[in-house]
């Protein structure tokens, strides 16, 4: 009986110690690591998002982690521990039959294609072989008041117009929260994204790489697009001009609401300048500039930096001009952290394309003011306020808050000149000096 005793006694407390030593101290360590900086909790919508997304079983097919290996470069930085700081139990995944969805928020941050791959895969991925969600959408004859429309290829679309529901806008939102903030170097997984420059050069196969990673999704594998939705790249004028700087400045800054071929693309093409290396942009843009019958002029790495800086790409030697020693430095601009600064100050009111809210707050985009040459009363605004303003015929009530006492100089001046180069705007650029000059003038 005594040996019984110490065999089911002994054997209970290697168990409990290995249970302890392997599963409670990893679990309290793992509960105390502070999420990565830049990280938000997940709103409710997010939150109820995340629930459909694990009822729907996106997590049989998708991983949410990003190992160190040249294959999962594509998906984003290697995960880091706090990346699930906001999330429990953790949506890791062990099966990837469709793309790791640690990142796609950055990645494919369109909620319009997000949608149009729900409702049906092949209408924008032909290859894929994900079922379609048409439960989280609605078919209706009239679009209801604040609802937006799916905007379907003609072969996919039903007999009436597409809505999403609450779920699949949750689910959206969702997947769009999904965004690897960057690590300081010093934090493990954080893999620094070069900005090089040097001579042309062109890896043709790492280019048709990178494309089918990041764009092909959209623009289709041959360049075609979805007619309706997603221009396409073949026979491009943009991507056949002489001049590469719209080619440029469209992956790195995004692009939204454009007119080509006299269709308007309203899906929002996301930013790469924050994703990608200047060689990898160079090696895409050269990859659509070379493929489908392109035959658009290469560019190389300097080019992408230089357009980076806002400067004007010129293929021509132009002669140098004299600078004076004492002349006023030239303008810089830093377009992520202005981004950054816009999306956290006014893109609630103005909205991240620069559209506004009709009849309530005014659009940016092609406004006079931001892309007047004389900037004085684009920063005076943002300084001071602004209220009760009649724009293009319309008074605007609502009153824009002033930020001279919530944003440094340099933070003002980002937000200006993010404001002055998006969205189809062509304001000259301001420097921190103009913003000290208006500052001091009451």
């Amino acid at each position: 009986m005594n040996r019984l005793l110490a065999i089911s006694g002994g054997s209970t407390l290697i168990y409990t110690g290995l249970a302890v030593l392997m599963g409670v101290l990893p679990g309290i360590w793992l509960s105390n690591v502070p999420p990565t900086p830049g990280l938000k909790p997940l709103t409710p919508l997010e939150a109820r998002g995340r629930d459909v997304y694990v009822s729907e079983g996106c997590f049989y097919c998708h991983t949410q982690q990003v190992r160190p290996l040249p294959g999962d470069k594509p998906f984003g930085r290697p995960s880091a521990p706090g990346d699930y700081a906001y999330q429990t139990t953790e949506l890791l995944g062990s099966e990837r039959n469709g793309p790791d969805l640690s990142n796609i928020g950055a990645r494919q941050s369109s909620s319009i294609w997000q949608f149009i791959h729900l409702y049906q895969p092949r209408a924008v991925v032909p290859q894929s072989i994900m079922p379609a969600f048409p439960w989280l959408f609605s078919v209706v004859d009239k679009v209801p008041p604040a609802e937006k429309a799916v905007s379907l290829p003609p072969e996919f679309a039903p007999g009436g117009t597409v809505i999403p529901n609450e779920d699949g806008k949750a689910l959206v939102a969702y997947l769009l929260s999904l965004k690897q903030p960057a690590l300081a170097p010093t934090q493990p997984g954080a893999v620094p994204l070069s900005r090089s420059s040097g001579p042309l050069a062109f890896d043709a196969s790492k280019g048709a790489a990178l494309f089918a990673n990041n764009c092909a999704s959209c623009h289709g594998p041959e360049g075609k697009g979805v007619p309706g939705t997603f221009p396409p790249l073949a026979g491009d004028p943009v991507v056949n001009a002489a001049n590469p700087t719209a080619h440029i400045g469209a992956v790195l800054h995004g692009l939204s609401g454009h007119v080509i071929n006299g269709h308007k693309y309203e899906a929002p093409m996301p930013a790469f300048a924050d994703q990608l290396s200047d060689q990898e942009i160079a090696d895409i843009i050269d990859h659509e500039r070379s493929s489908w019958g392109n035959r658009g002029a290469l560019i190389s790495a300097a080019d992408v930096v230089a357009a980076r800086a806002n400067e004007p790409l010129q293929k021509q030697q132009t002669p140098s001009k004299q600078v004076s020693p004492i002349a006023a430095p030239a303008p810089t601009f830093d377009p992520a952290e202005g981004s950054k600064l816009f999306a956290e100050n006014c893109a609630a009111c103005h909205g991240a394309e620069g559209k506004g809210v009709p009849g309530t707050f005014p659009p940016l985009a092609g406004d006079q003011v931001v892309n007047a040459t004389d900037p004085a009363e684009h920063i005076t605004t943002m300084l001071r306020g602004l209220g009760g303003k009649v724009i293009n015929g319309q008074k605007y009530e609502v009153e824009m808050p002033p930020f001279a006492d919530r944003l440094s100089d340099q933070q003002i001046a980002d937000i200006i000149n993010h404001e002055r180069t998006s969205w189809g705007n062509h304001g000259p650029l301001v420097t921190l000096a103009d913003i000290t000059k208006l500052r001091a003038k009451k």
